[in-house]
């Protein structure tokens, strides 16, 4: 059960979604006007029947729901609201209420602090220890968030940031005193500055926008016609910025966290707000070039509450996974303490996290893994290949006279000695080196970046040319093997379980007029023309990393499906996703072309990287690796459409078969360029 309730409770509004935990989504959300102020009592009954009302849509019932988080204005101690003006309440037992009226476990917590918690775990700060947030609304609110944990303070005030005093002597804040940050930055002051300037300026396209009246000003108004170059607008967003940019400066220089998060609706502006907010924050504030905050504007915007209130329940799961994490690291062969652990990168597979060790004066950094052992059946087999490839490339760096910390990943033993750390509950834990001042990149945003993938994927060939790939475990049984991905498919078109062959002969038809080719790379390797290789298996350019200053490739990672194979696949692989113009997915198929010119690319890329490593039959084979990878991944589309969609993840019907029709595309289109295919690698092949 991943799903769970997140309510944002507003002075004028209720908004209610099931938010499901697993997806990261919310599922169906709802509002009501809350009609304050009222008692404690009667608002939670219209939220307890906005709460049934959402799960019925859904087909659901609280039942369903793990809990209900709730963010509320004031001031938030013990489940209790002891303050909120804008409801009306005053030591309000919500959390006892709305527990007796639902049946569910029920947290809450100040509506700014739940705003801070989306960002923290979902949001901009979901790779980082420490996030405080300012909101931009019609006051100035706060959050602090430390290792997955709400920072309240003893008494619940904590991150009342609105009030830190910028001026003792200047304007006056709605709480009374003078000089709050409140009074100059939040966007009621930005009206209100808007109003009392533009009466300056009697030309100021200000008053165009907002219908001559005044009384109609806004918070987007100073903005767009900043945009536009309006002085007297220009003079408002000054003034603005700077008085933001200092009231952030002070919260950075007292907290230093890893990342400030600016909401509320005047952060939807963008970098029309942020990049000028950037330039002066980093002028006033103290940091270093390679340790600053990192300055953002928030993600969720108006969902930040229900989703942040949905996220309540998991503080305590947070904290406990990173004690337990803690617990996992003391197992392997380092010195130091953890102090910061955070989940890490954009892989679906293995659970991925980051480590920063403290040992003194020096600070070390590691990925810590959990490999899936329901993808990977035998963990250990995997980590044997995994660390004799990496030892491998180290040594081959080492005598190249290269850097074999960044040039390759480097497993750390545990203190028994082991390249992996078994836990209690039966799981796989390695751990890895940190590639420093390395970054990845999930597409290819520029033609040579694709070049480089290849350059890199060869260069990976060449230092494993020695290396005895027969000795290598079968991670994948078949994974690879055409043949046996044709068996699997025949069989599935013999069952059809799902009785959808009638609605695909065509495609059945395109697999098996080319059975004969299927066995093109099987053949070679039995005739001693196609040598077996050490192959990677997932050539995709987010497995490379790359220099952070220069942008040259360093080394390829995420080692696990690296098995017994031909460098063709690898190369096909790269093609056949890498050399179209067309995601894999696309409907459209006049949209779907092989592209050449992303093929001879490659090609230069992956024999200059091989440097002389490929054989002749390699050399020659690598038109049909392309393909046989493309003609194999559609057969895997076409198989799993018919079983009935049980393997690949879909998002909408048919998305296997539009899968399947756009690799036979691509095939058709590669066999038509098979000529001058094999003509362009012999032109690289002679250079």
């Amino acid at each position: 059960m991943s799903y769970c309730i997140g309510i944002d409770l507003g002075g004028t509004n209720i908004a209610a979604g099931i938010v499901d935990l697993k997806e990261k989504r919310i599922v169906r959300k709802s509002r009501i006007k809350t009609r304050a102020p009222r008692p404690c009592e009667e608002i939670s009954e219209d939220i307890f029947e906005l709460c049934k009302k959402l799960v019925s849509f859904e087909g659901m019932s609280l039942k369903d729901m793990q809990w209900i988080g709730i963010a509320t204005p004031g001031i938030v101690k013990d489940g209790k609201v002891i303050y909120a003006n804008n409801l009306g309440w005053q030591n309000a037992e919500f959390v006892k209420i709305m527990h007796e009226k639902t049946g569910l476990p029920v947290i809450i917590a100040n509506d700014a602090n739940t705003a801070a918690y989306a960002e923290a775990i979902w949001g901009v700060g979901a790779e980082s220890r420490t996030l405080v947030a300012v909101t931009l609304g019609t006051g100035v609110g706060g959050g602090i968030v430390i290792d997955g944990r709400i920072w309240e303070g003893m008494n619940g005030f904590a991150a009342e940031l609105g009030h830190i005093t910028l001026d003792s002597e200047g304007r006056i804040c709605s709480c009374g005193k003078r000089g709050c940050f409140e009074a100059y930055c939040s966007a009621t002051a930005l009206v209100s500055e808007a109003r009392r300037v533009m009466h300056l300026y009697p030309s100021s396209v200000m008053w165009d926008m907002c219908g001559r009246d005044a009384s109609k000003m806004n918070g987007y108004i100073p903005f767009k016609a900043y945009e536009q170059g309006d002085e007297a607008a220009t003079e408002v967003i000054g003034d603005f910025i700077k008085y933001l940019a200092i009231g952030i400066s002070n919260i950075i220089n007292i907290l230093q966290p890893d990342v400030l998060c600016i909401g509320g609706g005047i952060s939807a502006e963008g970098e029309l707000l942020m990049a000028p907010l950037r330039k002066q924050i980093e002028r006033i504030s103290f940091g270093v070039k390679e340790g600053r905050t990192k300055v953002a504007a928030a993600k969720f915007l108006n969902d930040a509450g229900i989703i942040g209130a949905a996220l309540l329940g998991k503080q305590e799961e947070i904290t406990k996974v990173k004690e337990y994490i803690k617990t996992i690291i003391d197992n392997f062969d380092i010195d130091g303490v953890v102090i910061e652990s955070h989940p890490y990168g954009n892989g679906h597979i293995n659970d991925t996290r980051y480590i920063l060790v403290k040992n003194g004066g020096e600070d070390k950094e590691y990925i810590l893994q959990k490999i899936n052992k329901n993808v990977f059946k035998s963990p250990p087999a995997l980590m044997e290949n995994y660390t004799g490839v990496t030892k491998f490339l180290r040594d081959k760096i080492i005598k190249a006279g290269g850097d074999p910390d960044r040039e390759t990943l480097n497993v750390i033993k545990t203190k028994a000695g082991e390249n992996y750390y078994l836990d209690e509950n039966g799981d796989y834990w390695r751990l890895i080196l940190f590639v420093k001042d390395s970054k990845s990149y999930d597409l290819v945003e520029r033609p040579e970046q694709f070049y480089d993938s290849a350059v890199a994927f060869g260069n990976f060939q060449y230092l494993l040319r020695d290396y005895p790939a027969e000795t290598l475990n079968e991670i994948i049984p078949n994974f690879h093997n055409t043949p046996d991905r044709l068996r699997l498919f025949k069989e599935a078109v013999a069952a059809d379980v799902c009785a959808r062959r009638s609605e695909v002969e065509a495609e059945i038809a395109f697999v098996l007029e080319r059975e004969e080719f299927a066995q093109t790379l099987e053949r070679a390797h039995r005739e001693g023309r196609l040598p077996l290789k050490v192959t990677h298996n997932d050539t995709k350019l987010n497995n490379i990393l790359f220099d952070k200053y220069t942008d040259a490739p360093l080394c390829v990672i995420d080692l696990d499906t690296i098995m017994p194979g031909y460098s063709v696949n690898d190369f096909g692989d790269s093609i056949r996703f890498g050399a179209t113009t067309a995601l894999e997915d696309e409907v459209d198929l006049s949209k779907v072309n092989f592209d050449i010119n992303l093929f001879e690319l490659y090609v230069k890329g992956f024999i200059e990287g091989a440097k002389g490593g490929l054989s002749e039959g390699e050399l020659e084979m690598l038109p049909i690796g392309a393909i046989m990878m493309t003609y194999e991944c559609g057969t895997r589309f076409l198989t799993d459409y018919l079983q009935g969609d049980t393997y690949f993840r879909t998002s909408r019907k048919n998305h296997n078969l539009d899968r399947a029709r756009n690799q036979f595309k691509l095939v058709r289109d590669m066999e038509a360029n098979l000529p001058k295919m094999h003509e362009i690698v012999k032109k690289y092949s002679h250079n």
